[in-house]
């Protein structure tokens, strides 16, 4: 069977500055034989099921209509969790219409989908039903479970997650490429990630993840290439969804929101790890929860509905559309939690990564988190290699989340539909636009925002909250 056209790999949470000889050989000797995208970012908020969105349509949430990992749906009345495949079929019932507002780019080219992410994740990939999903419990069709029996009792998720990222990698090998022979094939692994939520992003746990991630992309490309004579035509995407910060401190948005009265009735919150969406019946309950969510140390840059210029409707955030996240299913109120750089006090930093940010209580650990408008959330990494890309190419343009699936319809030959955000990362050189700063002060406090502009598209470099 031929090999597929396009393989991407997307290493859960790998942070750009966690690339290095020491830990990372074998993706690095990737971006030596390829082309290494230095300035990619991620899309805000930087949840996983957020950023999957944006890798499968190419777009901001604004267009895609996934705004948080968790969303409160004023149709239903009741706010949806992400994160198990379940409740997104049960939303797209009740909704009667599309999971995501635009189609995959499996919905144009087709192909396979390996997951070893959340069950949420791995349907979103496929929102449009076009692929062939295989997950140990979201397979599509629901016959593809029973196949991948055959080749092996499915691992149990641990920590660090090495063995579900080996039966998915293997999984590619012994029985998608050659028995299914997808002329796209989209690998979700999900370490880092899953041990940098409950160990953080240092110490020995996190060193195993990571080198182990790396070690057994390395035995995957080596046994493709030894298997398959017609390797050198396929073009390999290594890329991260978002980085990630040691967590602060877990907020209980209930508790801390308690006082305010009326939550369940007048305005509901709901949570996405380093971000909160939070939806309300009228401005005077907009501008109560402002002033409250300012006095709170934890509390970060604040977004809602246009306004004027680059500041919000509600006086002194800013426009949801400066990050991509206005549109029909936006929250009226956006927070990313506070962030900040270096290390906290007495943290461990051995191979530490610096930066650090508060969560809201539904993270999966205490370790590390994301989800907020930090640059050590929004940088993730790219690297590509094969015959669309000129090795040893060092790309220091902007490129980012949006940028995937354009970049895959083109590799397969498609013309790139209009209104897409991204822009084909093959096209050489890229211009580097220029960075835009915009700010907002109010009443002691001020918000100053950071995007990469080029040629009408936008990359996100940091949004950061500053009170006096």
């Amino acid at each position: 069977m031929p090999s597929p056209r396009v393989i991407a790999i997307q290493f859960d949470g790998l942070r750009a500055d966690a690339l290095s000889e020491e830990r990372t050989p074998n993706l690095l000797a990737a971006a030596e034989q390829g082309a290494w995208f230095r300035n990619h970012r991620s899309t805000f908020p930087t949840s996983t099921r957020v950023c999957v969105s944006s890798l499968a349509t190419g777009v901001y949430p604004e267009k895609h209509g996934l705004p948080g990992n968790s969303l409160f749906s004023r149709d239903l009345g009741e706010t949806i969790t992400t994160g198990r495949h379940e409740n997104l079929l049960a939303w797209e019932r009740a909704m009667g219409g599309r999971l995501l507002l635009r189609d995959t780019f499996f919905e144009r080219v087709g192909g396979v989908i390996i997951s070893a992410a959340s069950s949420g994740s791995a349907w979103l990939w496929n929102a449009g039903r076009a692929a062939c999903l295989i997950h140990p419990v979201a397979a599509y069709p629901a016959g593809e479970r029973e196949k991948i029996k055959e080749h092996g009792e499915i691992p149990p998720a641990g920590e660090p997650d090495l063995d579900r990222c080996a039966w998915a990698l293997d999984l590619a090998l012994d029985y998608v490429i050659p028995k299914l022979a997808p002329a796209v094939l989209v690998v979700h692994l999900s370490e880092p990630d899953s041990t940098q939520h409950h160990q953080g992003a240092a110490g020995e746990v996190h060193r195993e993840a990571l080198e182990g991630v790396d070690r057994l992309f390395g035995a995957f490309r080596e046994r493709f290439q030894a298997e398959h004579d017609d390797w050198a035509q396929t073009n390999l995407l290594l890329f991260s969804d978002h980085g990630v910060v040691t967590t602060a401190g877990m907020i209980d948005l209930e508790a801390e929101l308690g006082d305010l009265p009326g939550r369940g009735e007048s305005w509901q919150a709901a949570h996405s790890e380093g971000a909160a969406l939070f939806y309300a019946e009228s401005d005077k309950t907009l501008l109560e929860l402002v002033s409250f969510l300012r006095t709170k140390e934890w509390a970060g840059p604040l977004f809602s509905k246009s306004g004027e210029g680059a500041e919000g409707a509600l006086p002194g955030t800013m426009a949801l559309e400066l990050v991509g996240c206005g549109g029909p299913r936006a929250p009226d109120l956006l927070m990313g939690f506070q962030w900040g750089d270096g290390f906290l006090q007495g943290e461990n930093r051995e191979g530490a990564l610096p930066g650090w940010g508060y969560s809201s209580a539904n993270n999966k650990g205490s370790g590390g988190t994301h989800g907020s408008c930090s640059p050590y959330e929004l940088r993730n990494f790219l690297i590509a290699q094969g015959p669309a890309f000129p090795a040893g190419i060092r790309v220091d343009a902007p490129t980012g989340n949006i940028d995937l699936a354009p970049t895959i319809l083109s590799l397969m030959g498609e013309k790139v539909p209009g209104g897409l955000d991204g822009e084909v990362f093959t096209k050489m050189p890229r211009a580097r636009g220029e960075e835009r700063i915009y700010r907002v002060e109010s009443k002691g406090f001020a918000q100053t925002l950071s995007r990469a502009e080029v040629d009408g598209r936008f990359y996100l470099n940091f949004a950061r909250l500053e009170k006096a």
